[in-house]
């Protein structure tokens, strides 16, 4: 384990030197109660041994100091000692034990214990309890602060031990004390959640930590995953929904592959939606990305033919639905509206399909995603918002939602 900026090395040759060598005389101050008589003088022996790196001779004078040991203040004063010379000595667990007993004894100061604590997360961690010596390091921490940098190094090896309530909880740390700082939080405390959450097939909480994770770090990969994977993951995803999540990864600036668009466009000929399909084949065509395909070419032509009458059709589709009340209908026309930029009709289309009736709670919601776009488009961020945090269906429509209020965040 990484245990940043608490090396046993600096610690031990310093402070429990320092501790360990300034024990007998501290024990005389008028404050604090006296040594047993028996134990100065084998103890007083013991340091100047110690102090020599003669730990041979110093474990024997403080183990004929310990039998003659009669209260807690004698074992104490005994164990400062016995501290500095298990660290000089490497005995890792023998080391830790002995910090424990002077954790648990009470009648240290606060500074000790400080220091203590640092080095019994690295005894435990040189001794091979790696679980100990997370749980010292993450007691330390919380107790005497830390970075952002520890709490994730602490993560990731919680991570590793399967402890994914601490992973998560100690990730949820590091992006604290970062913002706290002023600072970005580095995209691992955010990777070290998602991983924590996928492994406990928590898929909700995985893709609710990747929305904070694309708001500070606007990646490609990233928002594929949350676009892409997310909502091809709901249980009845299929081809109403599929454009959108074409629509999606383009409004994220996902950039499409040359089969995407041509699917893109595929979905949109198959919706009656010309102008859509054009605006994707174009350019695409232009860039020589498309072209090469006979379909690329046909659906270029049908959707240029479409395309000089399709608004006035749309505007006489729109005054018969209305008149039948069909709500599907008047939600699709909607959607076709939105795709030529005229977003206050699309609006206007969608709220009227809706009022009619859809009988389908699926394409209902479809129809509330189309709506919330063409608010958004239009420059009603609050509104779209709001529509979308309507839209549920497991067809596509609740998972691009979600993802449609993350985007507006960025827009």
């Amino acid at each position: 384990m990484k245990l940043l900026k608490l090396g046993m090395t600096a610690i031990a040759t310093g402070v429990l030197a320092t501790l360990a060598m300034s024990t007998p005389a501290l024990a005389q101050k008028a404050q604090a109660p006296a040594l047993t008589k028996s134990v100065i003088g084998p103890l007083g022996e013991a340091q100047k041994a110690a102090g020599a790196k003669d730990f041979a001779t110093a474990k024997t004078k403080l183990d004929a100091a310990a039998a003659q040991a009669k209260t807690p203040q004698d074992k104490v004063a005994i164990d400062k000692v016995r501290v500095y010379v298990q660290s000089e000595s490497k005995e890792h667990v023998a080391l830790a034990a002995t910090l424990e007993s002077l954790l648990a004894s009470g009648l240290i100061t606060p500074e000790e214990t400080k220091q203590y604590r640092g080095v019994l997360a690295k005894a435990y961690g040189d001794a091979g309890d790696s679980a100990k010596s997370i749980g010292a390091f993450r007691t330390y921490l919380n107790a005497y602060g830390g970075t952002s940098e520890q709490y994730i190094a602490l993560s990731a090896d919680a991570v590793k031990s399967k402890d994914y309530a601490n992973a998560i909880a100690d990730a949820k740390k590091a992006i604290e004390l970062s913002k706290t700082a002023g600072q970005k939080a580095p995209d691992t405390a955010y990777l070290l959640q998602m991983r924590a959450y996928k492994d406990q097939n928590d898929m909700a909480n995985y893709y609710a930590v990747e929305e904070e994770l694309v708001l500070e770090y606007p990646k490609v990969d990233y928002w594929k995953e949350l676009i892409g994977y997310r909502v091809q993951d709901s249980a009845n995803y299929g081809g109403p929904a599929r454009l959108d999540l074409f629509r999606a990864m383009q409004a994220a600036s996902v950039p499409l592959t040359a089969n995407e668009k041509r699917t893109a466009v595929n979905e949109a000929m198959k919706r009656a939606l010309p102008a859509e399909a054009i605006a994707l084949l174009e350019p695409a065509i232009a860039a020589g990305e498309l072209g090469s395909a006979p379909e690329d070419q046909e659906n270029l032509k049908k959707a240029k033919a479409q395309i000089g009458t399709d608004k006035a059709n749309l505007d006489k589709e729109a005054a018969e639905a209305l008149k039948k009340g069909n709500g599907i209908a008047l939600a699709n026309i909607g959607e076709a509206m939105m795709t030529h930029g005229d977003y206050p009709k699309a609006i206007e289309l969608i709220k009227a399909g809706l009022d009619k009736g859809i009988p389908n709670a699926g394409e209902a919601d479809i129809a509330r995603l189309h709506l919330g776009i063409s608010q958004l488009r239009s420059g009603d961020k609050d509104a779209a918002r709001a529509t979308w945090a309507t839209v549920k269906a497991d067809n596509g429509a609740g998972a691009l939602a979600q993802n449609w209020i993350v985007i507006s965040k960025l827009k």
